[in-house]
């Protein structure tokens, strides 16, 4: 008998129920989803778990993309919360959602899972902290039930560079990833790198060694490379650097806002602008007012909120893309660039040259200068610039690139194999 694949939407509910748009993990989760290898094997699943249970409720995939349609889904799932799991798990971002759940005005209630078996795998893609008990619940409901677990994890710096992030959150994730390291069987990563990372870690902690598979990464997650659409926002005009993720230390923004003083101070007026595409993250310092005081001057132009196509049409449209990042477990804004067709500044660090392989342009921060450098050549270099657009051009017509429907048959090949 073929089991279920119960794939856990838990954390994209929370996050949805408090940013319009997704970050890194959840283009992952959302593009993992979505592949017809995913949505037309008949034995998936979408699943949340409710709050201070071992139950799950199902969640319509067609929803996916639904703002709306999400938030209410999140405060429906909360009704189904008994007053004990409540207090003993709901934290202050819950509340709105509960008030919202119990007064009915989020429609009608969600429909639970039956319970798994052994013969199902529980799927959570990576973002387990949402849920303060979360990993003692699916370590209750393995022991009951027999499920297999599979838990991808897309980075450690939260516990690995623990400056970067409130205190309260770095322990919440410790917490659950201790938690649920020995229920375990599989482990999913998104490269070789976090791959050695998660080897390490179990074994620093004492915690039981289980099969880590790496999942590949789509190049499709935006179509072709192809085509001239231009952002649907607010007019750039001219030519521009794009800088895409999360402003928070670890993107390391301010090493970019550096360069691009500096280049401003040596070119001129030949110096491009700089669209900076990414919401404000945790301790991000000076560099918000830096940004804002960049915008006013005319220099740069902060896009906190981005649909799908525009963020595609502004990669297709940049000059070039500039990645500093102090650490990546995968890179993903290298490897969209790339798969649009245009040249990519990336820090040599963490999975980058995975995600950007040898189309990629790497410097070393630790040496003074060198993103300068190298973006200053693609400033005043058109024939290096094109060059380097040639070659992404030749490696996208000729070269095998993974996709999201590769990723989702390796998903349910995991599913359906019983260690």
């Amino acid at each position: 008998m073929t089991g279920r694949l119960l794939y856990d939407l838990t954390g994209l509910l929370h996050w949805y129920a408090w940013f319009r748009r997704p970050g890194g993990v959840q283009r992952v989760v959302e593009k993992l989803a979505a592949c017809d290898a995913i949505r037309q094997s008949g034995t998936v699943e979408f699943v949340a778990r409710v709050l201070g249970s071992e139950r799950f409720f199902r969640v319509d995939p067609a929803l996916l993309g639904n703002l709306s349609g999400l938030r209410r889904t999140h405060a429906r799932g909360l009704r189904r919360a008994a007053l004990s799991g409540v207090l003993s798990e709901g934290r202050l971002f819950h509340l709105p959602y509960l008030l919202l759940g119990w007064t009915g005005h989020a429609g009608s209630p969600v429909e639970s899972v039956p319970p798994p078996g052994p013969q199902d795998t529980l799927f959570n893609p990576g973002d387990l902290w949402w849920q303060k008990k979360y990993a003692a619940s699916i370590g209750g409901l393995k022991a009951r039930t027999g499920v297999r677990i599979v838990q991808m994890i897309h980075d450690l710096y939260l516990i690995e560079r623990p400056e970067w992030t409130p205190a309260d959150e770095v322990r919440v994730f410790a917490d659950q990833l201790r938690g649920i390291a020995p229920v375990v069987d599989r482990w999913l990563v998104g490269s070789q790198f976090m791959k050695r990372r998660i080897d390490r870690y179990l074994a620093d902690n004492a915690l039981p060694a289980k099969p880590v598979t790496i999942l590949p990464m789509g190049w499709d997650s935006f179509g072709a490379a192809s085509g001239s659409a231009r952002f649907g926002g607010p007019g750039i005009e001219g030519p521009y650097i794009l800088f895409v993720g999360t402003v928070e230390p670890r993107k390391n923004l301010s090493a970019l806002l550096d360069a691009m003083q500096q280049l401003r101070a040596e070119l001129g007026d030949r110096m491009p602008r700089l669209v900076v595409v990414g919401g404000p993250g945790w301790r991000a310092g000076d560099v918000p007012a830096r940004l804002a005081r960049a915008a006013r001057e005319g220099y740069l132009v902060w896009l906190k909120n981005v649909s799908d196509a525009d963020l595609a049409a502004l990669y297709r449209n940049a000059r070039f893309t500039v990645m500093p990042s102090q650490g990546e477990g995968w890179g993903l804004a290298v490897q969209e660039s790339i798969a649009q067709g245009v040249p990519c500044i990336a820090s040599d660090v963490g999975a980058t040259r995975e995600a950007g392989r040898d189309l990629a342009a790497y410097v070393d921060l630790s040496v003074a200068g060198e993103l300068r450098r190298a973006m200053a050549a693609w400033i005043t270099d058109d024939k290096a610039l094109a060059e380097a657009r040639a070659r992404i051009a030749e490696a996208l017509a000729f070269g095998r690139f993974a996709t999201w429907n590769d990723a989702g048959q390796v998903l349910l090949g995991l599913a359906r194999y019983k260690e």
